[in-house]
């Protein structure tokens, strides 16, 4: 009998150390600068890729092919495994779709893609806990199970300088509401119902770190018990105040320290900071 093997895509922006740690396959999406083509975190760094964004060089994405689907999966079908492939909100990448016809094309009844609706981090928290499921041996459907039940549990917010970067890459969603906002007015943005939406606005960058952990105890309660992951763009102070606050007001059973890709970089820019949370339960 073969394993449960979970698959996403490079948009879960999870630490190398975790990906190997878990044996998790990441697919990685494209990230290009004029005709320029890199693979995202496996031909091109992170912070190679903030270096070029502050010297005003423009980047754009693409999602993988549904052949390069089919390379990634025919080897575990092949060895009988059973795979939940995990991925980006199909409202903002064509990556689903990939999955879906590699799926089609593979006709393999053992292989679940899953539109998460989400990105980053807070798609990073699901195919982690999913990988320490499948670790733990629970089955396919428990899995697509708990799966279901983080994408509706998990709050994630998120600071930006501001919205230059979403509205450029076409992914700014409903948060096109907070347009024109004053100078210093921070834009807290979260994601819902697949897209990226506007939550508050709050003057100045410490102000709308702390603002966060507020959102959290408000959502949670203060002293929860919560499993987070914290990630930047090239803003690492901001995820240490970020740590700093979700450490005073919180039981956190983990903090896990995440940085952007290049693909969710090019369209949040490099100002970024912000985390996602769940509840642990017993």
């Amino acid at each position: 009998m073969g394993k449960l093997r979970i698959i996403t895509d490079s948009t879960a922006d999870l630490p190398d150390d975790i990906v190997q740690r878990y044996n998790i396959t990441v697919v990685p999406l494209k990230v290009f600068f004029g005709e320029e083509v890199y693979l995202d975190r496996v031909e091109i760094t992170s912070e190679e890729f903030f270096r070029r964004q502050a010297e005003g060089e423009i980047s754009s994405t693409s999602q993988p092919s549904p052949a390069e689907f089919v390379e990634c999966y025919t080897p575990l079908v092949k060895s009988g495994d059973e795979i939940i492939s995990i991925h980006i909100s199909s409202l903002m990448s064509g990556t689903v779709q990939s999955a879906n016809l590699a799926r089609t094309m593979l006709n393999y009844p053992g292989l679940e893609v899953v539109d998460s609706g989400m990105a980053g981090v807070a798609l990073g928290i699901m195919v982690l806990n999913a990988a320490r499921a499948a670790e733990e041996g629970k089955t396919r459907e428990e899995i697509m199970g708990l799966v279901s039940r983080w994408s509706s549990d998990l709050e994630v917010y998120f600071m930006v300088d501001s919205l230059e970067y979403l509205q450029k890459g076409g992914r700014i969603g409903k948060a096109q509401a907070f347009l024109g906002t004053l100078l210093n007015v921070k834009p807290l943005l979260t994601i819902g119902g697949g897209l990226v939406c506007p939550y508050e606005k709050v003057r100045g960058k410490s102000k709308a770190l702390a603002r966060i952990v507020s959102i959290l105890g408000e959502k949670f309660g203060y002293g929860a018990r919560i499993q987070c992951l914290v990630t930047h763009g090239d803003f690492p102070q901001g995820a240490e105040e970020l740590k700093k606050g979700l450490r005073e007001n919180f039981d956190c059973a983990e903090i896990v320290d995440t940085r952007l890709g290049t693909v969710v970089g090019t369209h949040v820019g490099p100002s970024l900071a912000g985390c996602v949370c769940l509840t642990v339960k017993d």
